[in-house]
């Protein structure tokens, strides 16, 4: 026996629009409800008994606000003098109405999904529902991005006569005072003809949804033409939100294609860069034009570069080469020397040319981030010292990295910019922060303004070490053999300076006198014949140690053999082949001078009887046998000793 059990199921669904935040005064604009009964084959409802689900809401403000207040005709614009407005797409007019159409799209699809699961409730007597039909496939989406050139055509019909707006789903434009001869967009009448054919098919779609679901009228209906309707209306306008964003996206594309046609190529922002020279050359004199980021390392202009650095940008795409980027230069003679702390106990001055550069960096949206590096080239037997750092005061200086270039190195580093808020951002944001809040980001951003300006200290080596060894200036220009073996004896020995350096003595000595550099050379001489002796007596030492490894080795393996093959022989004679067995080393000093005492006569051992050695074969001794102990006459040592100790007790 099946038990079939009934319930009343009472559904209600409103369609509602108010002013301002309040709902106490409402329009209602749809509304249906329905009591149907359902049957279920045991006692527990298939619903509570009460359920209230949550508004679905969205805000139709901004898209109102674009309709004129008398005739109700749409007056939205682009700016096209706004600061924000680059292209058709690209606006804040177009933004702003584009993230109105995506809350209205959503909102639509929201409660198109939650209309639609009423019709999965059977009712009892219904017919079962085709969900196919509930498509908006048939139904004219009137957003084209379409513009007509009217300027060889006869205007038969410039807009259509003013008439009283018609209420419904689908409305019609007024005329408008746009020029029809010079304006590219459709005529409204054009336009009017488009809703037109919008209304009809509109109205198609709804005559066939009452004839494939139950009537509205029918209260039994949980889901009848009413909902069906409703939520084809939805689909539709999520489709025209659809439509009018692929239609934006089709204009800016259109016009993007018509550029690259224009130029011939896809504009990079390499390519920009390349222009903004080109144009620069033009703009700037020749004294004021933006130069290349890359400077020669040399002591004047009568020396020769010993390197390079520079600031490069690598290009996005493509295989160009990195090059230089274009800065403004203001070149100027210090006029304080700066400090750079290196450790507690070292301080540095430095004086010499300041670069100051500007650079302006161009960038596409959504364009990857520009990539620069910071590049440092040496030539061969050329070095000097290369600090990159911020410059934190007028007279100071924080070097983040340090590196010794020399000898053809080539020393690269990225660079990684961090943009920082402009100035009207920054009183924007902190406007609404309390106090002291208020105060702390001013403090913050006024130590990010001091502490983001980057440096690059370039140290020529060469003059460092003519005036800290005393010599005269350009003293090492030409003694390549006597640099490289300052900068190994100071780099990789780490040997004082005042070690090497020339020694001013009772007699007073010219700068140019030869004899600085040649007490320099001698004292070089001597630091490296010091050090090459320290090396031999090390290289004695390791050698020692490995042949006292390599026997320890030796005793260790025959030691091992004599526990595996181990026996004790019968006579003095089975000792020696025993002992001649192992493997003696052809170069051992013993095995040519030394020899072990063997008897002259020896008989075979049984348990009866036992035979003494002869007197005249002494027995072999252990302090014998030592003084030329090795690995190979220890184990002979061992054998004999075991054969003496075997005959003693057997007698």
């Amino acid at each position: 026996t099946i038990t079939e059990y009934f319930w009343d199921l009472d559904v209600g669904l409103e369609v509602v629009a108010y002013a301002g935040t309040g709902q106490e005064e409402t329009a209602t604009l749809l509304t249906r409800s329905s009591k149907s009964e359902i049957m279920t084959t045991t006692d527990k409802s298939p619903f509570p008994d009460t359920v209230i689900a949550p508004p679905m809401e969205v805000s139709l403000t901004h898209l109102l606000g674009l309709l004129e207040s008398v005739t109700f005709s749409p007056t939205f614009a682009i700016d096209r003098e706004h600061s924000d407005t680059h292209t058709p797409r690209r606006n804040a007019d177009i933004t702003s109405i584009e993230e109105q159409f995506c809350k209205i799209a959503n909102w639509c699809r929201q409660v198109g999904s939650y209309i639609n699961s009423l019709s999965r409730v059977g009712a009892v007597g219904m017919p079962s529902l085709d969900m196919a039909a509930i498509n908006a496939d048939t139904i004219l989406s009137p957003v084209f991005p379409m513009f007509e050139d009217r300027e060889d055509q006869a205007i038969e019909h410039p807009g259509a006569p003013p008439e009283q707006a018609e209420l419904g789903l689908v409305s019609k434009l007024r005329n408008d005072d746009r020029d029809p001869t010079t304006s590219k967009l459709l005529l409204t009448a054009d336009v009017n003809s488009l809703l037109d054919e919008e209304r009809k098919s509109l109205s198609r779609k709804m005559d066939e949804l009452v004839e494939v679901f139950p009537n509205a009228e029918d209260t039994r209906a949980i889901f009848s033409s009413f909902e069906a309707q409703l939520c084809v209306v939805l689909l539709h306008a999520a489709d025209i939100q659809s439509q009018h964003l692929g239609a934006i996206n089709y204009i800016e594309e259109m016009l993007g294609a018509q550029l690259i046609a224009a130029i011939g190529k896809v504009v990079t922002p390499d390519d920009f860069s390349e222009y903004l020279r080109f144009h620069n050359n033009k703009l700037f004199k020749p004294e004021y034009a933006p130069q290349p980021c890359s400077y020669a390392i040399r002591r004047t202009e009568h020396h020769s570069p010993q390197g390079q650095i520079s600031i490069e940008r690598k290009p996005d795409s493509g295989d160009s080469i990195a090059e230089p980027i274009p800065t403004i230069v203001n070149h100027s003679q210090a006029s304080c020397e700066m400090k750079v702390q290196l450790s507690a106990s070292t301080e540095i001055s430095f004086g010499g040319d300041r670069f100051v550069h500007g650079f302006l960096c161009h960038k596409f949206s959504r364009q990857p981030k520009p990539r620069f590096n910071f590049v440092a080239r040496a030539r061969q037997f050329s070095s000097f010292i290369v600090l990159l750092g911020k410059i934190s005061g007028p007279q100071s200086f924080d070097p983040t990295y340090g590196m010794i270039v020399r000898n053809k190195d080539e020393f690269e580093l990225p660079l990684d910019l961090e943009t920082i808020p402009t100035p009207k951002e920054f009183k924007d944001a902190i406007q609404s922060l309390s106090p002291e809040q208020r105060e702390f980001c001013q403090a913050f951003r006024s130590m990010q303004l001091e502490s983001t300006l980057f440096g690059v200290v370039v140290i020529q080596i060469k003059p460092q070490l003519e005036k800290l060894l005393k010599l005269a200036p350009d003293g090492l220009a030409k003694e390549i053999d006597l640099t490289e073996k300052l900068m190994e004896l100071f780099i990789k020995y780490q040997i004082p300076s005042d070690l090497l350096a020339f020694e001013e003595g009772p007699e007073e000595i010219s700068e140019r006198d030869p004899r600085r550099l040649e007490a320099v050379k001698h004292h070089v001489g001597e630091m490296f014949a010091m050090i090459n002796a320290e090396k031999d007596r090390e290289l004695a030492e390791r050698e020692q140690e490995a042949e006292h490894a390599l026997q320890s080795a030796r005793m260790a393996q025959y030691s091992q053999q004599l526990t595996v093959n181990s026996y004790a022989p019968t006579n003095a004679m089975d000792c020696l082949m025993d002992c001649e067995s192992f493997s003696m080393p052809q170069s051992s000093s013993w095995a040519q001078s030394a020899s072990i005492p063997l008897p002259t006569s020896a008989a075979p051992m049984n348990n009866t009887q036992t035979t003494s050695p002869a007197p005249e074969s002494a027995p072999v001794s252990y302090t014998h046998l030592r003084a030329h102990e090795t690995p190979e006459h220890l184990v002979c040592r061992l054998l004999l000793e075991k054969k003496k100790k075997k005959k003693t007790k057997q007698s």
